[in-house]
């Protein structure tokens, strides 16, 4: 494989990208503010004496300018960074020594006008940013390339620490990729953990445990698991969510899965971005994040336990059990489809199907579970959906997704991001499923059930069963945003065309709206509050869940004076 392609060509089409987007939206990388201005390199300029400049590329990496060079012929890449002491000595030394087509090759460094830079392949396809791969493609060519990568570098105790798709670059045969950019790399010594700040790192891919400032190489798998989703799907699974939510959501959570992706892929992405490490070292542990090792067994086609499904949990192996024309011999995907099929599967349930076939697979325990639902049914004291329900649960402990009446959510902030959706195009085809959720206390359930540790997610499920009690039946569309909002996390007001994330971003909005026209704002104005001086609905949520109730309490009181 030639080491001859493209660090991003000069092309504004969808498939051109940049080496580190910290300045696409969705993209932002936190990096170091003390960064010199621009740099402006000669056409001509000679560099270790060997490169000359050709030209600068038209892109800004934030931290660094792109200058193309040639040398005996051949096309590389000048990265000058910006600020001083960018590249780490004991990181290049390293980098120097490694000849592998799946890393790009670090040819020279040097400095010029007191600036470090490096010099790079000339990698004439560009990043694969912006780029689908169907999953063959994936699992044939990208997966194994990254994989072959990663170890080359772990084996030098180097963790990447920013792996996406924008530092993935398309090789000279369309099919290979190399990892580039290592300007916040880390060295591992001794094996020891690398505890430091999180300049640099882009929160949409990096692991639970880089938000507490700890790197390891298992954190560049989960970052590798989320290019993957991305480069599947065409956008990454925590899209549009802020630094603090993301954080939150990736401690207790597996990332959202998307109904098309293949199975194969969807447990190859949950494996690598699982999000509990305590078992990391124990190569004997199923339930741990996977690395080089399982990602090539992965590839070979070879099977293995997926983390948070290994021993002791529903994935055991059980008598064939035939539902909806297929069987199933392990517990929790037979779970899966029944909840997922739901009206069929409390047939299943109450017909008194299950129980006698994990007596006879035995599994006393999972047999009790259903003989005991069964009676509960008989009493009638519940409903038979909050009994199924319920039941599905005790039988796969383990499982994260949200079941309701045929529908699911990988999470509860997933459910609250439909929610929201649906509330903006004013979509109510699913009220009165909102509102069997709320009338039978599954939030709360569900949060005891699965993710009991997040507190502030218990105490938002709580406020939003206790104000339907209150308040929900006379005013449900402010019951529902508020439960959108609570459970999402998210702080966006999707109003008049328009997005915005801070009262600030709506106040420079309004104030732009009266520079033009008095009359437009003034229309504005009585669409966020009538003439009698009732707050449009998703506006008074919105600020609730900004923590404005104070100054909202404040406002009411003032026009009762």
């Amino acid at each position: 494989m030639s080491n001859e392609t493209m660090i991003n060509p000069v092309d504004n089409s969808s498939n051109s990208s940049v080496i580190n987007s910290e300045l696409q939206p969705n993209n932002a990388t936190v990096i170091n503010t003390e960064i010199s201005s621009p740099s402006n390199i000669a056409e001509g300029t000679t560099l270790c004496d060997k490169y000359t400049v050709i030209s600068k590329l038209d892109i800004n990496t934030g931290e660094a300018d792109l200058y193309v060079c040639d040398y005996n012929s051949e096309k590389y890449i000048a990265k000058i960074y910006r600020r001083k002491f960018a590249i780490k000595p004991e990181v290049t030394t390293i980098l120097k020594q490694i000849n592998s087509p799946y890393i790009a090759k670090l040819y020279e460094t040097g400095t010029i006008h007191g600036m470090s830079f490096e010099i790079l392949p000339y990698y004439k396809n560009g990043s694969i940013q912006g780029r689908k791969f169907t999953f063959e493609e994936l699992k044939n060519n990208i997966i194994p390339c990254i994989n072959a990568g990663l170890k080359i570098l772990h084996d030098k105790k180097i963790i990447h620490k920013d792996l996406k798709p924008s530092n993935i670059m398309l090789c000279d045969n369309g099919k290979d990729v190399a990892i580039i950019d290592f300007g916040i790399s880390s060295v591992r010594e001794a094996g020891n953990t690398v505890v430091m700040t999180r300049t640099g790192m882009t929160p949409e891919y990096s692991a639970p445990e880089t938000f507490k400032n700890i790197f390891l190489a298992e954190s560049d798998y989960y970052s590798f698991g989320v290019t993957v989703f991305e480069l599947f799907c065409g956008y990454t699974p925590y899209a549009h969510m802020s630094q603090e939510e993301i954080e939150q959501y990736t401690s207790v959570q597996r990332i959202p899965i998307p109904k098309d992706m293949p199975t194969e892929l969807a447990d190859f992405i949950n494996a690598l971005t699982y999000y509990d490490i305590r078992n990391r070292k124990n190569k004997d542990n199923p339930n741990r994040r996977w690395t080089y090792e399982e990602v090539r067994n992965w590839c070979e086609g070879k099977k293995q336990t997926i983390p948070g499904e290994g021993i002791g949990n529903s994935r055991a192996d059980m008598n064939p059990y035939n539902f909806n024309g297929k069987d199933f011999t392990d517990i929790q995907s037979l779970v899966i489809e029944l909840a997922t099929h739901w009206n069929d599967g409390k047939k299943e349930l109450f017909r008194g199907y299950l129980a006698p076939h994990f007596a006879n697979s035995s599994n006393q325990k999972c047999a009790r579970v259903c003989d005991d639902a069964e009676e509960e049914a008989r009493k009638c004291t519940k409903s038979d959906d909050l009994i199924f329900w319920t039941t599905i649960y005790k039988l796969a402990p383990e499982l994260k997704t949200f079941y309701w009446k045929g529908k699911s959510f990988e999470s509860l902030p997933a459910l609250g991001r439909s929610m929201l959706e649906k509330l903006w195009e004013n979509d109510k085809s699913d009220y009165a499923f909102y509102e069997s959720i709320l009338n039978e206390k599954l939030l709360t359930q569900y949060v005891e059930l699965r993710v009991s540790g997040n507190r502030e997610l218990k105490n938002a499920a709580k406020n939003i069963e206790e104000m339907h009690e209150v308040d929900g039946k006379s005013n449900a569309e402010k019951t529902y945003y508020m439960m959108a909002y609570m459970l999402s996390g998210q702080k966006i007001f999707n109003f008049d065309g328009k997005q915005f994330r801070t009262v600030g971003e709506l106040a420079e909005y309004m104030k732009d709206l009266l520079n033009k026209s008095y009359d437009v704002f003034q229309k504005f104005c009585h669409k966020l509050i009538d003439y009698k001086d009732n707050l449009d609905t998703q506006f008074e949520c919105w600020l609730i869940a900004l923590g404005k109730n104070d100054e909202l309490k404040k406002w009411r009181e003032s026009l009762k004076a």
